[in-house]
């Protein structure tokens, strides 16, 4: 699966993400500036278009959570996600007897047309430092997560080595990270670097989030200015 990553909220943004042939995209909470209604409107716009809509949240909030499942996201990525925090994205996210998720007639199943209480939203942790690397085989125990998502930028700042791609700790976490989690299950957020980072160390992923919408404006200016 491949993705699309968004910061922007603007509709046009996501028109132009969901003209692609790209799987998904992501509106990412932590970086943007949505407001709730701008973000369930953009959740419906990434469905209406037949992609599937991921959002990442900067911690595991009730409220939060709460109006991303009822607007029938596709998944949530937990951001710098850490074992101490998926007892509560359990009880959150997931229907009774495993969690304690509430019962709501919402967009996620048509207003009560169809099967309540199915636990259908991907859930997906980031890991974006040592520490939640080395926590990995606890992670993994609990079952929750379709994906598991490296997030390299944080992971070499982590590092004292921020977007050095060929720093000797930061390869030897990736291989770390690469025994702990099946292939398919592997995933990655590239911002820079894209093509080489790409090919040579994240090619087969199961889930692969390429480039940002601020840095493909930055990018395309710089195009023209060389004109």
């Amino acid at each position: 699966m491949k993705a699309l990553w968004q910061q922007i909220p603007s509709t046009e943004i996501t028109k132009i993400y969901c003209n692609t042939d790209f799987d998904a995209v992501v509106l990412d909470l932590e970086h943007g500036v949505f407001n709730n209604e701008t973000l369930y409107s953009l959740i419906q716009l990434i469905n209406a278009s037949n992609k599937l809509s991921f959002v990442r949240v900067t911690e595991p909030s009730k409220s939060q959570i709460r109006l991303l499942l009822d607007s029938n996201v596709s998944g949530i990525i937990f951001s710098t996600l850490e074992i101490e925090q998926t007892s509560k994205i359990r009880e959150w996210c997931l229907f009774p007897p495993i969690g304690k998720r509430g019962q709501g007639l919402v967009s996620e199943n048509n207003w009560g047309d169809d099967k309540l209480q199915i636990n259908k939203v991907k859930l997906i942790a980031q890991i974006e430092n040592k520490e939640s690397i080395y926590q990995l085989p606890n992670i993994v125990k609990t079952n929750l997560f379709e994906y598991y998502v490296l997030g390299p930028y944080d992971l070499t700042a982590d590092l004292g080595c921020v977007a050095d791609w060929e720093n000797k700790k930061y390869i030897d976490l990736i291989e770390k990270f690469n025994n702990e989690i099946p292939i398919e299950k592997r995933g990655v957020h590239i911002v820079s670097n894209i093509e080489n980072e790409y090919r040579n160390k994240f090619k087969q992923y199961g889930f692969i989030a390429l480039g940002m919408d601020t840095i493909i404006v930055k990018s395309g200016i710089k195009n023209l200015e060389s004109i």
